[in-house]
């Protein structure tokens, strides 16, 4: 490779990593939360957790309870869940704020208390949207995986040394020195997992502005067209009363047709009017697919559409296996472990990337001004406030779903919290220099409200860890583990800041800000 085209990729890189680094590290680190989602859900739920399993589900019933309970929506999903012995019915009206959500016992089909708590949502949305209006969060998503999916590119050419680094490190040496050799450890050893958390959250980030392009390619521009083709007709609403059929006929008829569905969720579309539909859809329970669907009418039961994308070309199908590989809808709970563990050190190959340009920078002022007392780069400060931050308010919004269990209105006061304390430990990292005294209190914070929330669960809920189910213990187990990675670091940081002028000690002080 010529130097000048190796120069290129090389400063495509480094800039791409630091104008994008921290909104790829709250994408990023926000998906390590939304990841576990559904177990977060039922973990701050203690009605939902100690739920006992069903041997069947009856759907005919669960809608006639729900209805009986004020539940009279005739547009609403369906989400079965056996294994926990309930189901969960959800009305989404026009805005974000306007649901209604019912969690019904499959037992005597009474409605369970699941709670206030929006705790696993916060995460969720911060991952989806950035809690940003509808689709422009999700379009800036889309964006930040196209950009670390070009710093990968760009990183994958410029390191043609990559079976020396792949191994290389380098402890002894120089600060800076170190950061880089951890730096390109990490970016190696996570390469197939970036590659594809980088090009799936790119596509579904940036689908909306996809959708219009693949239309134009087959159905000639027709956007409405397309996505009857893929997702099935919607309900015409006639204004002519129909009584449905059985919805449980219906379920078991969708397993027939597709032995190999796993039924996620069931839309329900004009309950009640002759012109309404209900759809089963899931995942392949043996390919990475998500695009299965089976539609009935639901005045006589009979299939206007179904959707393989097993059944499908090799382009449908690459693009049915984007949401199982995003999201880990496939394996057991060991692949999902995985893949938290590698977001966490994607987490840290982001902030290295950051720091070592930072170091750089200030060595550079350094240099060029001799025995002056430079100040942090804004970047630093940024850097702190921002991706710290992040994982202060995350373990203080944790803690928060335990200790507030049972108040009124509780996910206000979640929501509350973690933009409150998000905000105040950006400003708190935005003034004075001491950044490396600063990452010792919100590293050692950070481990004292994870135990916490342990703590918090026991006095709470009565769940201890000795004497809980599996979800419980594994939760716990996590959050202590975490506990104690956070206070290592936060102990092995110095107490203080030592006043020199010496750039491998400027270095060390900037670079111990990740």
């Amino acid at each position: 490779m010529q130097q000048h085209t190796k120069h290129i990729y090389t400063a495509t890189h480094t800039w791409l990593g630091v104008i994008a680094g921290i909104l790829l590290f709250i994408v990023t680190f926000s998906g390590f939360p939304a990841m576990f989602a559904h177990e977060l859900e039922l973990w701050q739920s203690p009605a939902l957790t100690n739920h006992q399993p069903a041997e069947n589900t009856d759907l005919d019933r669960v809608i006639s309870s729900a209805r009986q309970q004020g539940f009279d929506h005739s547009d609403f999903f369906i989400l079965p869940s056996e294994e926990h012995g309930y189901v969960m019915l959800f009305h989404s009206g026009e805005s974000d704020h306007d649901f209604d959500m019912r969690y019904i016992s499959l037992h005597d089909f009474t409605e369970l208390d699941a709670g206030e708590s929006e705790m696993a949502h916060i995460f969720e949305h911060l991952h989806t949207d950035l809690h940003l209006p509808r689709p422009f969060g999700r379009y800036l998503v889309g964006l930040a995986g196209m950009v670390m999916l070009l710093s990968i590119i760009a990183g994958i050419v410029i390191h043609t040394k990559w079976r020396k680094e792949f191994v290389m490190l380098r402890p002894k040496r120089s600060w800076r020195l170190m950061l880089t050799d951890h730096h390109k450890l990490l970016g190696l050893w996570t390469l197939p997992f970036s590659f594809i958390l980088a090009f799936t959250g790119t596509i579904l980030g940036l689908l909306g502005l996809i959708s219009p392009i693949l239309a134009l390619a087959k159905f000639d521009g027709d956007v409405e067209k397309a996505t009857i083709a893929v997702l099935g007709p919607r309900a015409e609403i006639v204004g002519e009363a129909a009584a449905p059929v059985s919805i449980n006929q219906l379920y078991i008829e969708s397993k027939k047709t597709q032995p190999e569905l796993d039924v996620a969720f069931i839309q329900v579309e004009g309950l009640g009017d002759a012109g309404g539909v209900i759809k089963f859809s899931g995942n392949n329970q043996h390919h990475l697919s998500n695009l299965q669907s089976l539609t009935y009418t639901l005045k006589d039961g009979k299939q206007i559409h179904e959707l393989n994308g097993v059944e499908k070309g090799p382009f449908q199908r690459i693009f049915a296996a984007v949401t199982p590989l995003h999201y880990v809808l496939f394996g057991d709970f060991a692949l999902k472990v995985f893949y938290a563990i590698s977001t966490l050190a994607l987490c840290a190959l982001i902030v290295s990337g950051n720091m070592i340009w930072l170091s750089k920078k200030q060595q550079t002022q350094q240099e060029a001004n001799p025995g002056s007392e430079q100040n942090l780069h804004l970047l630093a400060r940024l850097t702190l406030g921002i991706c710290a931050g992040l994982i202060l308010t995350s373990a203080a919004t944790l803690s928060a779903s335990q200790w507030l269990q049972g108040l009124t209105e509780q996910h206000h006061y979640e929501e509350g919290i973690f933009w409150g304390v998000w905000l105040l430990g950006i400003a708190y990292a935005l003034a004075g220099n001491k950044l490396h005294h600063k990452t010792r209190i919100y590293l050692i914070a950070s481990a004292a409200l994870l135990l916490s929330t342990i703590i918090g669960d026991g006095v709470i809920n009565q769940r201890w860890t000795w004497n809980s189910n599996e979800l419980v213990v594994a939760i716990h187990t996590s959050l202590l583990a975490l506990a104690l990675v956070c206070g290592y670091f936060g102990w092995r940081l110095p107490r203080s800041d030592s006043k020199t002028n010496r750039p491998a000690e400027l270095t060390d002080q900037v670079a111990q800000t990740a």
